[in-house]
């Protein structure tokens, strides 16, 4: 317990100084932390078998379309694409969504996107969700649409105002017809949001490095259990995740594939 508060903290820090580089030409939100488990398969995570998937962002670089093909024939079944990041408080669609999307749904790879939040108010919310909509004009996705939601500039904000901004932005997503989801850390839920009203509402992707399934109070249904994955046909570290829930039936069951005007 005592190693996890402090690889928690060391990434708390790590991601503060990297908000802090007001010097930056490319402030943005830090690069992924360094993970602490390098295994590329979860302990003790029960269904048989688990839907592994990765996340990516213009951090992993440019990803070809025979890494994808890569990607698909090491046994990965989806992909969680950042769809927009955020510099100097500004909300801009990632680089390398296009071509990410493109080639990952031709390699036969299911798709979702998050992005990440740095809004303290809902005008500043609805700015990021504005980007967040012409990003998924004509896209199809069957992995949910979460926000990520870790940014060290709002763990200030008061417990139940934060919690109230992540329900706004996860309404607002379900409002443009995807299945939200929300996307943080175990230590930043346990400290500054109210998880007994998000997780019993949305599904909750969480991240937690420790090697072992997380022992939470709370309900998730995704793990990212490493951000030091190996993949092939990609360059660098690469986050791995793994859920028991077939969300590709679920949402296509349900309808939630596209944008609502899209339909």
């Amino acid at each position: 317990m005592r190693r996890k508060v402090m690889l928690d903290f060391l990434r708390d820090i790590f991601s503060a100084l990297s908000h802090a580089a007001g010097d930056s030409a490319d402030k943005e939100e830090p690069a992924p932390a360094p993970g602490v488990s390098t295994v590329d398969t979860v302990t003790g995570w029960a269904g048989e078998p688990p839907y592994r998937y990765i996340d990516v962002s213009r951090w992993q670089g440019k990803i070809k379309m025979e890494g994808w093909a890569q990607v698909k024939a090491a046994g990965y079944k989806g992909v969680m694409l950042r769809a927009v990041g955020n510099r100097n408080g500004v909300p801009y669609i990632d680089p390398t969504f296009e071509d990410n999307y493109a080639n990952a749904k031709a390699a036969g790879l299911d798709v979702g996107v998050y992005y990440y939040t740095n809004a303290s108010c809902e005008k500043l919310a609805d700015k990021e969700l504005a980007v967040l909509r012409q990003a998924l004009r004509c896209k199809e996705l069957t992995l949910p649409v979460a926000l990520d939601l870790e940014s060290p500039s709002l763990a200030g904000m008061p417990y139940g105002d934060l919690s109230n901004l992540a329900a706004y932005h996860l309404e607002q997503i379900e409002k443009m017809g995807f299945y939200a989801q929300l996307y943080t850390y175990t230590s930043y839920a346990t400290v500054h949001l109210d998880m007994a009203r998000l997780a019993g509402r949305w599904d909750v992707w969480l991240a937690d490095y420790t090697g072992k399934t997380p022992k939470v109070s709370f309900k998730y249904t995704a793990h990212q259990h490493t951000s030091k994955g190996s993949v092939p046909g990609i360059s660098g570290n690469v986050d791995l995740n793994v859920t028991e829930l077939n969300y590709p039936r679920i949402i296509r069951k349900k309808g939630l594939t596209r944008l609502r005007e899209d339909k």
